[in-house]
């Protein structure tokens, strides 16, 4: 939805407008990341994005990565919370938009980097390993703030993302096709000795943590560097060149205990996604 329009402008709209969301009110991509504990994982899950070589790879390439290291983060959560809490036609409009951004990101690899020496943006399992990174977030942030998902909830999340995911070209056929596939899938890909094996991926992932402009983004990095450090796995940070230590720790311990409160006790307008907040308004006053 257009960010000049505020919640009381698509409210007033209701009587006049036929809201049809690309994903129900009632699913489970809303229920689950409608409030933005999501937020919390996903630094990890930029981080794992560009432990995968051809990621980062066209990442550096197609990215001013130093000066705008946060910029992947941000423009991810926004493009995520326009489909999922938008409108058909919001969401077609993502999805034309996607492509033309997604169809200039191509180029060679660097040396030393396994695979074709041609990459794109829509390799399907450059694709497949985006949407997994955000599948984990999405559900490690809300069972981090709210409580465990059963087996059910977590297939149909897994079943919305899935095709939330045909909004930026990967078809539901690609890859794992349920749950538990994608279980395993996921935890192969962890195992295996692919994610942060190029020297590139520790470039891109140490922007990330410690962004050198602007400088809010550094002073904010500063801040909360321990959330993508304790929350990607070991193995994996430690090629990515980064350390667990005491500070980090007890920083992530703090707001193991802090979070859960906040986000309870805050209202909605500061605990939800702004898109996810104003769907929902529209939603309320429609019924």
């Amino acid at each position: 939805m257009p960010g000049s329009l505020t919640v009381e402008d698509h409210v007033k709209g209701v009587a006049s407008r036929d809201f049809d969301f690309a994903f129900s009110p009632d699913s489970e991509i809303w229920r689950v990341n409608r409030y933005a504990n999501g937020l919390l994982f996903g630094p990890a899950a930029v981080l794992l994005q560009v432990a995968h070589p051809r990621v980062a790879q066209g990442v550096a390439d197609h990215s001013d990565f130093r000066d705008d290291a946060l910029g992947r983060l941000r423009r991810t959560l926004s493009t995520v919370n326009r489909i999922a809490f938008g409108t058909k036609a919001e969401a077609e409009e993502m999805r034309a938009r996607l492509k033309v951004v997604h169809g200039g990101v191509k180029g060679e690899t660097s040396e030393g980097m396994a695979g074709p020496r041609k990459y794109s943006a829509f390799e399907p399992d450059l694709l497949m390993w985006v949407l997994a990174t955000l599948v984990d977030a999405s559900i490690k942030g809300y069972e981090f703030v709210w409580e465990p998902l059963n087996r059910d909830r977590r297939e149909n999340f897994y079943r919305d993302f899935r095709r939330f995911g045909t909004y930026f070209g990967l078809e539901e056929e690609v890859g794992p096709q349920d749950y538990g596939e994608f279980v395993e899938y996921y935890d192969e890909m962890l195992k295996g000795d692919l994610l942060g094996s190029h020297p590139l991926c520790a470039e891109v992932a140490s922007a990330v943590v410690w962004p050198l402009n602007p400088w809010r983004d550094r002073m904010l990095g500063k801040v909360v560097d321990f959330l993508p450090i304790e929350t990607v796995p070991e193995k994996i940070r430690g090629r990515l060149g980064l350390e667990s230590t005491g500070w980090s720790r007890v920083r992530m311990r703090m707001l193991e205990k802090v979070a859960p409160v906040a986000f309870r006790t805050l209202p909605k307008r500061l605990t939800y996604y702004p898109e996810s907040y104003r769907a929902e308004k529209v939603w309320s006053a429609g019924l």
